[in-house]
């Protein structure tokens, strides 16, 4: 629950500190940390035994919800890129002067994409003829989705250290806006690999009558 409420707080607060509506720039930060801090951020920990708000349901379930909030999560983060490339294109600025600005074009990119591997995820058949096995399927998305989300979480803290951002938040409150982004990263990153990296095993083998007998044999010449 620790996570969930580190979602909705760093949420809450980049709305309340952009407060949307109040110029066409508010709609940025407020679209995107909806999409990315809490959409994004929630669609995968669905799949969480820990931290998922719908742990008994089935997978089959959760699959879908996890679709349909990644797909509202594409279409704030585009619609948040679009404010911001038209809102520098009234004001004769440059685009993609800064990191954040590039970071942020190269993850909505690889959200895109990450986005249309899902889609070829949940709909398999289409691409039978590929031989790709669909366990080997999951964990290219999955650790694709990590990539996803650690991009999100770099561009994130980019926008921390903007003008608009350190205007509005200074001292405890930006650190404290900092540490909810940490929780975030460490949640989707303890949750992908736990759950899809392959672990190590070292049970020892049991030796049959025969090995210990040719063991015996050698020991002996």
């Amino acid at each position: 629950m620790v996570a969930h409420f580190a979602a909705v707080a760093f949420t809450g607060f980049m709305i309340y500190a952009a407060w949307p509506g109040s110029s066409l720039f508010s709609w940025h930060p407020t679209l995107m940390a909806v999409a990315m801090a809490l959409l994004m951020f929630e669609a995968i920990t669905v799949f969480s035994p820990s931290s998922s708000l719908i742990v008994s349901w089935q997978r089959p379930s959760k699959a879908n919800i996890h679709g349909y909030m990644m797909a509202a999560s594409m279409v704030a983060a585009i619609a948040g890129f679009l404010v911001i490339f038209y809102n520098k294109q009234l004001n004769n600025k440059e685009h993609f002067t800064t990191w954040h600005g590039t970071m942020g074009l190269i993850t909505l990119l690889w959200a895109c994409l990450q986005t249309c591997g899902g889609l070829l995820l949940k709909y398999n058949w289409l691409i039978t003829s590929w031989k790709i096995r669909l366990v080997d399927m999951k964990l290219y998305h999955a650790t694709a989705g990590l990539c996803a989300f650690t991009l999100v979480s770099v561009t994130l803290v980019l926008a921390l250290f903007s003008d608009w951002f350190t205007s509005v938040a200074t001292g405890t409150t930006w650190w404290g806006i900092f540490a909810l982004l940490g929780c975030l990263s460490l949640t989707v990153m303890q949750q992908i690999t736990t759950a899809y990296l392959p672990q190590a095993r070292s049970k020892p083998k049991p030796i049959t009558s025969k090995q210990g007998k040719r063991k015996e044999k050698k020991k002996e010449k």
